[in-house]
């Protein structure tokens, strides 16, 4: 095979390698029976818990929570919401208190970050506050259910007085608990909800009748896409089962309408079960659930694209079922206020590269508690790494200019002994050492630095931290491409929008290989260029933060490598 088949080849080994990167990513990446008389102990518990001097009972449903459909609303249903600082949630009185809206609130610290989602007619929205919720409502979000049969009915509310589209506002550490009753295959049912006003967790306490057989608390309404790039969304959407810290689950992308994976059973003590999409996570946490359950189905978010909606339960066998929910950010601080292993879900990549993921997410947050915007934080990132990599970029650099040098050499001996291949390896080896060359040179120091690259990737491309950040002018969002113009028509790989920091980013990869390659064989040039081209395609879709820290970094490596050439 001449030199140029085998360049053209290496060339599509390597764009069928990068069109992996996907597929990578995602692997790298966790009380008293009831009776006959309502239970007044929780009745007691629900007046106590209500602050009456800061919960406004009589305020308008507010413009940012708009009534969603529930289909049974003339059979009594209630709707009512709860509003703090964090979320607004728009609950019914279907299934004792089942969520039909739940909107992050984009006023708090850093409330770029909940802005911009999907609205009810599945188009994607910049500028509302998103909702996690889907817009169907089947009156499982949560309930519970029994042989198949779900208490997804309208409960009667028994404290507070609430009536329909009242609104209730919790500040500080302010809680508020809500008790109804309802009914399973003819028996009653009683249910405690409780919402705090300083944290996303939301618990839901039932006693249940002897049934005999067990319960579950199932959540079967997903959680609503909220990226725009649903591709990269659907990427890291799943539903989880964690068991003593072993996590299972599954995973769904679908085409169509028919698309599903069957009830996934899991048997033995449960610590919880969760779904998440890119940023978010719902989860259903209890200590004495003995088992859970996963499934999915497809969804028609619009009129072009079908999202997973996951349902999850946890089993019960006791007469009674507390699950404490966590529904909001998948950041790593938040998230631990679950005292939970949730974030095991989060993207840290392989067990190697997760101390470099997780100290380089912790050094972005300190920095930006500073009050440093996070495109200068990204920037000074790339010096930082650059001084850190430097030295081993240099070597390898170095090492790398040898290597070419001793190129003509190479190739006469191996000409001379194509037919003899230890004496081949015996003379270059001697080549080596007459030369000072060691072959790994090149190679050794970038192995030693890619765990910390691909833990920046990984933090880059994945954390909360950069939805909806600006920087400035036309990058208002460093987790979506900097978009200038969009394309009537689509590239592949490329996309249908044009965005210009892949631009520059591509111009700086050209400069650093065309550098590299002044000594390099001519006939492996052809493959650098492709490189380079197929980079430039790929990262046109890729997140502004993690653009704008490489295109920094490259031309960084850039005026290295110049120095040390003319050196």
């Amino acid at each position: 095979m001449s030199d140029t088949k085998r360049t053209i080849l290496a060339g599509l080994l390597i764009g069928f390698l990068t069109l992996c990167i996907p597929f990578y990513l995602r692997l790298i990446g966790i009380m008293p029976e009831s009776s006959d008389v309502v239970d007044e102990t929780l009745v007691q518990e629900s007046e106590t818990a209500v602050r009456p001097a800061s919960i406004a009972f009589d305020s308008p449903v507010p413009e940012a929570l708009p009534s969603k459909p529930v289909s049974s609303l003339n059979e009594g249903v209630i709707l009512f919401s709860v509003v703090s600082d964090k979320y607004q949630a728009q609950m019914s009185s279907v299934a004792g208190g089942s969520f039909v809206g739940f909107t992050m609130s984009g006023e708090q610290k850093d409330g770029y970050k909940y802005v911009g989602g999907y609205n009810d007619l599945g188009e994607y929205d910049g500028s509302i506050n998103l909702d996690l919720v889907l817009a169907e409502n089947n009156g499982c979000s949560p309930c519970v259910t029994y042989d198949n049969i779900k208490a997804d009915n309208p409960f009667r509310v028994l404290s507070p007085s609430v009536y329909s589209g009242q609104v209730f506002n919790l500040y500080d550490s302010d809680s508020l608990v809500f008790v109804m009753e309802g009914s399973i295959n003819g028996e009653r049912i009683t249910k405690k909800t409780t919402f705090y006003a300083d944290n996303y967790i939301i618990k839901h306490d039932y006693v249940l009748p002897p049934l005999g057989g067990p319960t579950f608390v199932l959540w079967d309404s997903g959680v609503r896409a909220t990226e725009k790039n649903l591709y990269e969304e659907l990427t890291y959407a799943q539903a989880y089962v964690g068991q003593s810290k072993e996590i299972g689950d599954i995973y769904l992308s679908p085409s169509g309408s028919l698309d599903v994976i069957e009830k996934e059973t899991f048997s033995g003590k449960t610590d919880w079960v969760a779904i998440r999409n890119k940023y978010f996570i719902n989860a259903l946490v209890s200590q004495s659930a003995v088992g859970g359950t996963l499934e999915a189905r497809s969804f028609q978010l619009n009129n072009e694209n079908f999202i997973p909606v996951y349902s999850v339960a946890l089993k019960f066998n006791s007469p009674s079922a507390s699950v404490s929910q966590f529904f909001g950010p998948l950041d790593v601080d938040i998230i631990s206020s679950s005292g939970t292993y949730l974030d095991r879900v989060m993207n840290f990549g392989w067990l190697p590269i997760q101390p470099f993921s997780r100290s380089v997410l912790w050094i972005l947050k300190k920095l930006h508690l500073l009050g440093i915007n996070y495109g200068i934080i990204l920037i000074l990132f790339a010096f930082m790494i650059r001084v850190i990599t430097g030295p081993l970029t240099k070597k390898s650099y170095q090492s790398t200019q040898k290597m070419q040098t001793i190129q003509p050499q190479m190739k006469k001996i191996q000409e001379k002994y194509k037919n003899d291949s230890q004496r081949l390896n015996r003379e270059m080896m001697n080549l080596y050492k007459d030369s000072g060359v060691n072959p790994l040179g090149g190679c050794l120091p970038m192995l030693i630095q890619m765990p910390l690259l691909f833990s920046l990737f990984i933090v880059f491309r994945s954390t909360i931290e950069f939805r909806g950040a600006p920087f400035f002018w036309w990058i208002n969002n460093l987790s979506q491409p900097d978009t200038i113009f969009n394309l009537p028509f689509n590239i592949p790989i490329y996309g249908n929008q044009v965005a210009f920091l892949p631009i520059v980013l591509g111009i700086s990869m050209f400069m650093t290989q065309k550098l590299s390659m002044a000594t390099m064989d001519k006939n492996q040039k052809p493959m650098m260029y492709m490189m380079s081209a197929f980079f430039f395609l790929l990262f046109n879709s890729f997140p502004s933060g993690l653009n704008l820290y490489y295109t920094v970094y490259n031309f960084l490596n850039y005026f290295q490598q110049r120095s040390i050439k003319a050196k």
